[in-house]
């Protein structure tokens, strides 16, 4: 019987050593995976942001026509109320209201505008709906408030945090356009 036993423990050992060894393997990989997914987000964040910069050096070197002063550097980055996730917002005006955000642009400004107070980049990304215990999902959503603060939509407190700027919210203490309501106000 005690042989029996010792091969039953030299099995397990065995089963243990391979457990660890492939953990090991494992560990590394998501290490790998891990660094391979911020690189290519910190590759897109600077694409974004490079496009964003020469939309905003060709908007510059436009003509501005019309009376209102609304011509094609008013329009530079958005394409109308219906504009998508990806499309810059374009620089704010007076007057104007978050019907001419597009998407996730919107849905941010929003979010800061329905804020008791400024937010951070991961009480914004709750305040939109996504999932904040995601770094990605909070830079997404970081960057867009950054690029809304670029356009004048938000300011940004010294200690980092974004808040409406003035003027972008009506004297009620909600947006000039604003009739619909706010993501994560009272909607699941």
């Amino acid at each position: 019987m005690p042989s029996v036993l010792g091969l039953m423990e030299q099995r397990e050992a065995r089963a243990r050593q391979d457990l660890e060894s492939w953990t090991e393997v494992l560990e590394q990989a998501q290490a790998e995976v891990d660094a391979a997914r911020e690189r290519v987000e910190r590759a897109r964040v600077g694409r974004e942001e490079l496009m964003s910069v020469l939309a905003e050096e060709n908007a510059a070197s436009m003509p501005v026509s019309g009376p209102s002063g609304g011509g094609m550097a008013a329009a530079a980055g958005s394409s109308g109320p219906g504009a998508g996730h990806g499309e810059r917002p374009p620089v704010w005006r007076s007057g104007m209201g978050e019907e001419v955000l597009g998407g996730l642009y919107r849905e941010v400004f929003a979010a800061a505008v329905s804020a008791a107070g400024p937010v951070n980049g991961v009480e914004l990304t709750r305040g939109v709906g996504r999932e904040a215990e995601i770094k990605n999902e909070v830079e997404k959503i970081r960057h867009r408030a950054y690029v809304l603060e670029k356009r004048g939509w938000l300011v940004r407190a010294k200690d980092g945090r974004f808040m409406p700027a003035p003027g972008t919210v009506g004297r009620d203490g909600s947006p000039a356009s604003a009739e619909r309501p706010r993501p994560g106000a009272g909607t699941a």
